[in-house]
């Protein structure tokens, strides 16, 4: 057989196969992302086609993936696929699973993840529930589950308790499945033991603001020392308010907004007093605390002295329940019915059932229009009530 034949019979088998491969290619839509994944050069093409079909992700999200993890056969993944969907997690939360922990496509999931899923399920979290926390922190399914997600679930039932309180601190916080800040925590939970916390406070902090008990632990012991020295009861409810709010500002925030205070006519022990009284008043933002100090003092005619001794009101919108109260306010003062000595500030502390049963619908007969206006002031920007508005209405 001569050397030109054999290359002749090379070729025809060559285009035939080729043919034929090219015309199933057509006919199945689905091979047709995967049909090219033997060829290395063509990895990317086939990831990305796979994870649009497979896994619903649009196609830039599918290509930030692809530069990330290359998936040579459909045969994990698809694994991966199926385990998500038996345990009730939804399209959107796969998706964003995989675009944020893209590395998840290659595990084996019977291995890997569905330990995991059932350890979780048999603590209280499945579905939904589970899933919106994974996708917080996808790599929590990376860690393993004897040497960190077990010990870290210990470190919390030695706390808190029961199934039913992890499931709701881990709902708040996905950070508490991380043993790393665990180690912080256990050494500022201890820290707050030896200052006279009670178990229920401790409780409090953990379920509801772990994030303050994640941070260093000299800062920690250092802020517990401050609040302290501010006359702080351990056994009171503000000192772990206080606790939050002094783990979530650095000193040189704190200090600016001491400046910011200051400079809206505050004496330092004013400040001091507000803290004590209303801890978050030192978490406001700056341009809040301008803002509302402007309306009271400014258009009002308050002294800095009565926001001071009511800093709760200094975390109060606006838009949406300063205005809108101090707008009914009006209209019942300009129609006699309610009495000048009552207090404002105890008026805009009200819960919204409260104020709507106590000034809107008691009073709806007698001004039909009231309930509208306060409605369709909730929100509205740019109204300016003073002190004239208000008649001498008492602030205190």
């Amino acid at each position: 057989m001569s050397l030109h034949f054999l290359r002749s019979r090379l070729l025809q088998i060559s285009i035939t196969q080729h043919s034929t491969t090219y015309l199933y290619f057509l006919q199945n839509p689905f091979l047709k992302s995967i049909s090219t994944s033997s060829n290395p050069n063509d990895q990317p093409s086939f990831t990305v086609s796979y994870l649009v079909h497979s896994y619903g992700l649009s196609e830039a999200a599918a290509m930030l993936v692809a530069k990330k993890v290359r998936i040579e056969t459909a045969e994990k993944p698809d694994s991966v696929l199926c385990l998500f969907q038996n345990y009730d997690f939804d399209k959107t939360h796969i998706s964003k699973l995989i675009t944020k922990c893209p590395s998840l496509l290659l595990v084996k999931p019977d291995k890997t993840l569905k330990p995991k899923f059932e350890f979780f399920r048999d603590l209280g979290l499945s579905g939904p529930n589970l899933a919106k926390i994974l996708c917080s922190d996808p790599y929590i399914l990376k860690r393993s589950l004897k040497k960190d997600i077990m010990p870290s679930i210990d470190f919390l039932r030695s706390h808190i308790s029961t199934n039913e309180n992890i499931v709701f601190a881990l709902r708040r916080s996905s950070r508490l499945l991380q043993l790393s800040f665990l180690k912080r925590m256990l050494s500022n939970v201890s820290t707050l033991e030896t200052h006279g916390v009670p178990k229920s406070g401790i409780l409090k902090l953990i379920m509801t603001q772990s994030r303050a008990l994640m941070v260093n632990p000299d800062r920690f012991s250092e802020n517990i020392m401050t609040i302290k020295e501010m006359g702080f009861n351990p056994l009171k409810s503000t000192f772990i308010r206080a606790v939050f709010v002094m783990s979530g500002i650095s000193k040189s925030t704190r200090e600016a907004k001491l400046e910011v205070y200051r400079s809206e006519g505050w004496s330092e022990n004013e400040v001091v007093f507000a803290f004590k009284r209303q801890p978050l008043c030192m978490a406001i933002s700056e341009k809040k605390i301008r803002k509302v100090s402007d309306h009271f003092v400014n258009k009002m005619g308050w002294k800095p002295s009565v926001l001071s001794k009511n800093p709760a009101l200094l975390n109060l919108s606006l838009e949406k329940r300063i205005h809108p109260r101090c707008s009914v306010m009006q209209i019942l003062m300009s129609e006699g019915l309610v009495n000048k000595d009552l207090n404002l500030v105890w008026v805009l502390k009200l819960t919204e059932k409260d104020f709507m049963k106590k000034f809107v619908i008691k009073n709806q007969e007698k001004i039909p229009k009231i309930q509208r206006v306060y409605e369709n002031m909730i929100g509205a920007v740019g109204l300016e009530i003073g002190s004239k508005d208000l008649g001498g209405i008492q602030k205190l």
